[in-house]
């Protein structure tokens, strides 16, 4: 067999069995499972935003004063007793259910454009992502999807600085929703064994693995090893496959208009179109997982609701005017507000008398603290969402916690506000996992923060 033919085959083999099946019968199986959705089960999204929120004044300079736009104002430093912020005050709707924190630093602190390698990482940037490691052990009914990573507007300019890791490559996300929807929802109908396993085409599958161990036994050196890589890949497809379970929740259909979503004309439908598709997934067990980039480090796609001449990294270092500045910051996390909307509007898959919030946390973070001194110190985080009961965020009146009587870092100059002391914040990637019942490896410090949870 030639190496031409067997290289073809295996190809087809791989795309027969990565294709993945219709969920359709979705009344079916969520009355089949009905008996095993009543534990209520965490879910968890992460929500990156471009080039900081603000969190210094428009005239801060340097590091920064700390006297932005995005941190809420409190006498204490763990209180209920704030007053949000102007940009922070885009979720007010959600106080009750939220919590700041202040007081993180991120990587080595001073990184500009590079904080997309660290933000959802570890220190050393050298580790999967928070959320790899959080679909590992929170998996939803569809293994390949047990970590859904949704770009809109993430690097349609053909730059991929993407803020999620499987160990030390970078993940592509999903940046039209219409492709999305479609790998999650639109499938062809895949069969499955009497026990609820998925069949799988035994010729196809192990023709590939035949083709791809006879290719291999030709090769050496460089191509040798890139071929072991593809092999590995094929049987974790294999894996996956046999993995996944019926869709717990009902999948509603989603249909969505198609949209050039590398414009900025639809920017905010296409943003919009990405909130359902996420929340339709999670909504139906199919993912306990997601991420959401909103655009890239030095965004460079106009915001039209905002500025149809200047980009929101222009606008991020105040190059355009004090309104452009706080206007993209604003839409920003204006987005948020509505994926929350999007998610209370759900039932919960495996506790349907309650909404998909009151089981998911939702936490908004930035690659940077603020886009015009390109700094990583007071790094903004909000934390929110029913969360299971796992977040202590204030007994239904939100809470502000600044956190560095907690704190193992140093910075040179840190801010007339906060001071030089921050908590690291692979830290509080350790204090997720250890709240969702894992672990993370990385090195360093990775002491839980505590007072965030209920559990921790």
């Amino acid at each position: 067999m030639d190496l031409l033919k067997s290289r073809r085959r295996f190809l087809q083999g791989l795309a027969a069995v990565s294709v993945y099946g219709s969920l359709s019968p979705f009344g079916l199986s969520r009355m089949a499972l009905a008996g095993q959705t009543e534990q209520a089960k965490l879910k968890v999204v992460f929500v990156v935003v471009p080039d900081g929120l603000a969190v210094d004044s428009y005239t801060g300079g340097g590091f920064g004063d700390g006297r932005g736009l995005w941190h809420p104002t409190a006498q204490d430093v763990d209180t209920s007793a704030f007053t949000l912020n102007e940009i922070s005050a885009e979720l007010a709707a959600y106080r009750d259910q939220s919590l700041y924190l202040r007081g993180i630093m991120l990587g080595p602190g001073n990184v500009g454009h590079s904080g997309w390698n660290w933000v959802l990482r570890d220190t050393k940037s050298s580790q999967s992502s928070i959320d790899i490691l959080l679909g590992n052990h929170l998996p939803g009914t569809e293994a390949s999807h047990r970590s859904l990573f949704a770009g809109p507007h993430a690097g349609v300019d053909g730059t991929p600085w993407f803020v999620s890791f499987q160990d030390k490559a970078i993940r592509t996300p999903y940046r039209d929703p219409v492709l999305m929807a479609e790998a999650l929802f639109k499938a062809p109908v895949r069969k499955r064994n009497p026990d609820g396993r998925p069949l799988r085409n035994r010729s196809f599958l192990d023709m590939a693995l035949l083709d791809t161990r006879e290719i291999l036994s030709k090769l050496s050196g460089a191509e040798h090893q890139k071929l072991v890589t593809h092999l590995d890949s094929v049987e974790q497809v294999i894996k996956d496959l046999e993995m996944d379970q019926p869709p717990i929740g009902e999948c509603k259909p989603v249909t969505l208009e198609p949209l050039d979503f590398r414009s900025a004309r639809d920017r905010t439908q296409v943003q919009a179109n990405h909130h359902q598709v996420v929340a339709t997934a999670l909504g139906c067990g199919i993912t306990r997982v997601a991420t959401i980039q909103i655009g890239r480090s030095a965004e460079s796609l106009n915001i039209v609701d905002v500025s149809t001449t200047s980009n929101p990294h222009d606008c991020a270092h105040r190059y355009s005017g004090e309104p452009f500045w706080k206007g993209t910051r604003q839409w920003y996390v204006r987005q948020v507000k509505r994926f929350m909307d999007e998610l209370a509007r759900y039932q919960d898959p495996h506790a349907p008398e309650d909404s998909l919030l009151d089981h998911t946390l939702v936490v908004l973070t930035s690659e940077m603290a603020d886009g015009a001194p390109e700094h990583m110190i007071d790094m903004p985080m909000v934390l929110m969402g029913g969360a299971s009961g796992l977040l202590k965020s204030g007994d239904g009146d939100g809470r502000y916690f600044n956190i560095t009587g907690q704190a193992d870092r140093d910075h040179h100059s840190g801010n007339p506000v906060i001071g030089k002391r921050f908590v690291d914040m692979q830290r509080i990637w350790a204090t997720v996992a250890k709240a969702a019942g894992t672990t993370v490896p990385y090195e360093g410090n990775i002491e839980p923060v505590t007072g965030i949870f209920t559990n921790v």
